[in-house]
């Protein structure tokens, strides 16, 4: 991927945050974009600007950021002698008036388990974060449970491609370069197999089509075709594949057929002065600009399996052909009147000698 197609991408996600006058569908469950899990982030420190200087906060929960723990202890060493703070009803303790520059840590005891935060120095600027996660008994059996079930073999059934999906479109020298960014969300607890594999057929012009660093490694991409096969494992499962169109017309037209149905569809294009997009299902769309450049943002609803993504851009920037023609005219005909000369020449003085001989 090109370093214009990242910087697309993070305008992509800085449109997500925006208001639109459709309004959003629900997240789908157990589809991409969920959190992660609070327990990995535990103990690291986080540096944030908001907090005064010197000032440090730990957030103590058990197993869910929704389940905070009031009332308990937190102990900090390494800024003299150890010092303490008492969470509050949002599970916060904070400290405060340290000498940036000391490396400090800080710990929790909850129900017998001791939860340490990693060694951090205090800041000159701003503050530290913390989060401290208590084991949940409830969450650790439900997660040992869902391991189990997503390691049995897998049962027949149905995925569908989550409202994370993304078409990207970013305008090369001589090509339209289509990144898409598929998400197959799986929301059985056990992985599926689906009755076929699934098969993203691409534009009829697509060229180049191939697979991006990420992606699924049951998927693979050959000719005008990206196939990804089963089974797929409980949740998310990416596959982000590209191709390119090349440019010689004033409009093109991307149409790919969805093999599983599309919760929500969500596009960015990187706009050349006087492009528009259009699209029966990108019922919504406005222009945005990021790094001095233009970008054509829009989503709509659901695509049924079957169904084609169908996106025309109109406006884009093109060259003539007649240069091109007239030059594979002119080697054309360069090539005839080579075969020419080298099967009609060399006859003629052949039959003269001939002639002469018999006389």
């Amino acid at each position: 991927m090109t370093e214009k197609a990242f910087v697309t991408l993070v305008v992509l996600l800085a449109f997500l945050t925006l208001p639109w006058g459709v309004s959003a569908q629900a997240p789908f469950a157990g589809q991409g974009g969920q959190m992660p899990d609070p327990k990995q982030m535990s103990g690291m420190p986080l540096p944030v600007p908001d907090l005064p200087a010197g000032t440090v906060t730990a957030r103590v929960i058990r197993g869910q950021l929704t389940n905070p723990l009031e009332g308990q202890t937190v102990e900090l060493t390494g800024a003299g002698s150890a010092k303490t703070s008492t969470t509050d009803g949002a599970g916060r303790a904070t400290f405060s008036g340290l000498t940036p520059g000391t490396r400090v840590k800080m710990s929790v005891t909850v129900a017998g388990e001791t939860i340490e935060s990693q060694a951090f120095d205090v800041p000159a600027q701003g503050g530290i974060r913390v989060m401290l996660v208590a084991t949940d008994a409830a969450t650790e059996a439900k997660a040992a449970e869902e391991k189990k079930l997503a390691a049995e073999p897998p049962m027949n059934g149905t995925v569908v491609l989550g409202d994370q999906s993304r078409f990207v479109i970013e305008l090369g020298d001589d090509t339209l370069n289509v990144f898409n960014i598929m998400q197959i969300v799986n929301t059985a607890k056990r992985r599926v197999q689906t009755p076929a594999p699934l098969v993203f057929e691409l534009p009829k012009d697509a060229v180049g089509a191939g697979l991006l660093e990420g992606s699924s490694q049951n998927a693979v991409a050959a000719g005008n075709k990206v196939t990804v096969n089963g089974p797929f494992a409980p949740g998310t499962t990416t596959v982000q594949f590209a191709y390119s169109i090349p440019l010689g017309s004033e409009s093109i037209t991307i149409d790919q057929k969805m093999p599983v149905p599309l919760t929500q569809i969500a596009v960015v294009a990187q706009k050349a002065p006087g492009m528009e997009l259009s699209s029966p299902q990108v019922k919504e769309h406005r222009d945005m600009s990021a790094e001095g450049q233009a970008y054509i943002v829009g989503q709509g609803g659901g695509v049924a399996a079957g169904e084609s993504v169908t996106l025309t851009l109109s406006g884009l920037p093109h060259r003539p052909t007649w240069p091109r023609n007239v030059a594979l005219l002119l080697a054309a005909v360069i090539l005839a009147a080579g075969a020419w000369g080298a099967l009609g020449g060399p006859k003629a003085p052949a039959r003269a000698d001939k002639r002469r001989a018999v006389a």
